[in-house]
């Protein structure tokens, strides 16, 4: 049941996070909180060699955002969201993970690129459907890490685990 929770938990921050990247371009800490307290509740359905496997591949993730936002390469937020949600992936779906959250930047900006190009004239000050149309506006990578991250929510634990039992 507390397994369950979690993922539910799981993948209502993750929307919201995607949704506020989108809409404010800010991800709140209470959200990359939220990810970390569901992983504390799914933790005791993973074996322990899983889980070690998880905080790892968090820990690393956390020691290469933070070293990608103090050189100025990332955001704050979008640090924190992929540290927290590569704590769910663990070694096992990490690379997955990297990759479909840069294809998903990536078809992101691509679009923003065209939608910025074709409605340049139009002027919708004050929304925040103007400010991402803005030219000079960044991606709103946290949609990308979120759409991976729920892209995989059915692999979570379980290609680790079915190692760990085989």
């Amino acid at each position: 049941m507390a397994a369950s929770l979690a993922l539910v938990i799981y993948a209502v921050a993750l929307a919201a996070a995607g949704i506020n990247d989108l809409v404010r371009y800010e991800i709140p800490n209470a959200l990359c909180l939220a990810l970390v307290g569901a992983f504390a509740l799914y933790a005791p359905s993973l074996p322990l060699t899983v889980l070690v496997s998880h905080v790892a591949a968090g820990l690393a993730v956390l020691a290469v955002t933070a070293l990608g936002f103090a050189v100025g390469l990332m955001g704050g937020g979008d640090a924190k969201l992929l540290t927290a949600t590569s704590l769910w992936m663990g070694w096992g779906e990490l690379l997955p993970f990297i990759l479909l959250t840069a294809l998903a930047g990536g078809l992101i900006a691509l679009i923003l690129l065209v939608l910025r190009r074709l409605l340049a004239s139009r002027n919708r000050a004050g929304s925040w459907f103007g400010r991402l149309m803005a030219p000079d506006s960044g991606v709103p990578y946290g949609l990308a890490i979120a759409a991976a991250g729920l892209a995989l929510i059915s692999r979570l634990g379980v290609a680790e685990m079915s190692r760990a039992a085989g």
